[in-house]
C-alpha cells in the first residue's frame, strides 16, 4: 500500500479516463442519478427540479469528481427542467480538475465551480450540501475515514450522501488474473463501506447499500480490442510495443474461451451506499 500513489495514477489517466474506467464508473453514476436518486431521497416535484422543499436551488457536491462525469449527468438532468442546482466539483488531482473545467466551458455548464481540494480536508462549511456524491473515490484516499467524516460534516441535516465502491472487478489480464489494486481486498467487503459511514456519524438504519453490475466496457472492447492499452496507458507504459499490441488480442482469446461468456469476464459489480443524515 505504501507504493500506491493515487494522485500520480490519476494524473497519468486524466486524458484517457473516460475511454475505459469512466465507461464503468459513469454507467453506475447514470444508474444512481437517473434511476435511484429521486426514489432514494423521497423526491417530490421540487426535488425533480433540483430544488429543496423551500424552493431554493439544491447545493450538490461532486466529491473526488475526476473528470466530472457526475456533474455532467446532473447538468443533463437540470437541462430538462431548466432549474440548475449549484454544484461544487472537487478533486485533489489538478489534471482531472482541469479536464472538468474544460468540459464545463465547452459544454456551457451552469452554476458549476470546479476546484482542487482534498476530500480528506474539505474547506466547505458544515451543513452546506443537500446531496454529496463520491463515486468510486473513497477507497483511493490514504485515510478513507477522514473522507467519510467530511462527507457527513458538510451534509445538511436531512441531506443525502451517495458513496460507491467496487465489490468485484473482472477486467482480466492475459495471465488470467483479475485486475487488482492495493485497496481491492478490503473494499470488496460491504462491511468496509458501511463501517466508514457509520463511524462518520450516519445511523445504521439510514444507510442503504445495494449492488449494481456493469458491463459497459464490453461492447467498446469488442469493437476495439486495443482499448485497454490505449485508454489505460499508465498500466502498460513500460511494456515493449510488441506486448502492448498483443494485450488486447490475448485478452479476447481468454474471454472467448470462458464458459460463462466474454461479457462476464469484463463486468464489474459495484456497491452503492445511500445514506441520509
Amino acid at each position: 500500500m505504501a507504493d500506491h500513489n493515487p494522485a500520480k495514477h490519476f494524473d497519468e489517466l486524466a486524458s484517457t479516463y473516460e475511454g475505459l474506467i469512466g465507461l464503468m464508473t459513469g454507467d453506475i453514476a447514470r444508474h444512481i442519478l437517473y434511476e435511484m436518486l429521486l426514489p432514494a431521497t423521497g423526491a417530490s416535484a421540487a426535488a425533480a427540479k433540483n430544488e429543496t422543499a423551500s424552493g431554493a436551488a439544491m447545493v450538490i457536491h461532486d466529491n473526488a469528481c475526476g473528470t466530472g462525469l457526475v456533474t455532467q449527468y446532473l447538468q443533463d438532468i437540470a437541462s430538462r427542467t431548466g432549474s440548475y442546482p449549484t454544484i461544487h466539483a472537487t478533486d485533489f488531482v489538478p489534471a482531472v480538475v482541469d479536464v472538468t473545467r474544460r468540459k464545463s466551458a465547452t459544454l456551457g455548464w451552469k452554476n458549476v465551480d470546479a476546484s482542487v481540494m482534498d476530500s480528506q480536508a474539505l474547506t466547505f462549511p458544515d451543513g452546506l450540501f443537500d446531496l454529496s456524491v463520491t463515486n468510486f473515490g473513497i477507497f483511493f484516499l490514504p485515510e478513507p475515514q477522514r473522507g467519510a467524516d467530511h462527507i457527513y460534516r458538510t451534509l445538511k441535516p436531512g441531506g443525502t450522501a451517495v458513496v460507491t465502491s467496487w465489490k468485484e472487478r473482472r477486467l482480466i489480464r492475459p495471465d488470467s488474473k483479475p485486475l487488482g489494486a492495493p485497496w481491492e481486498e478490503e473494499w470488496s467487503k460491504e462491511e468496509t463501506l458501511r463501517s466508514v459511514l457509520e463511524k462518520a456519524g450516519f445511523e445504521a438504519r439510514k444507510i442503504q447499500i445495494v449492488e449494481r453490475r456493469t458491463d459497459a466496457v464490453y461492447e467498446p472492447f469488442m469493437r476495439d480490442v486495443h482499448l485497454v492499452a490505449k485508454a489505460y496507458g499508465a498500466a502498460v507504459k513500460d511494456w515493449p510495443d510488441e506486448d502492448k499490441e498483443r494485450l488486447g488480442p490475448e485478452m479476447l482469446k481468454i474471454l472467448q474461451a470462458r464458459e460463462d461468456g466474454p461479457a462476464e469476464g469484463l463486468c464489474h459489480v459495484a456497491y452503492i451506499a445511500i445514506a441520509k443524515k
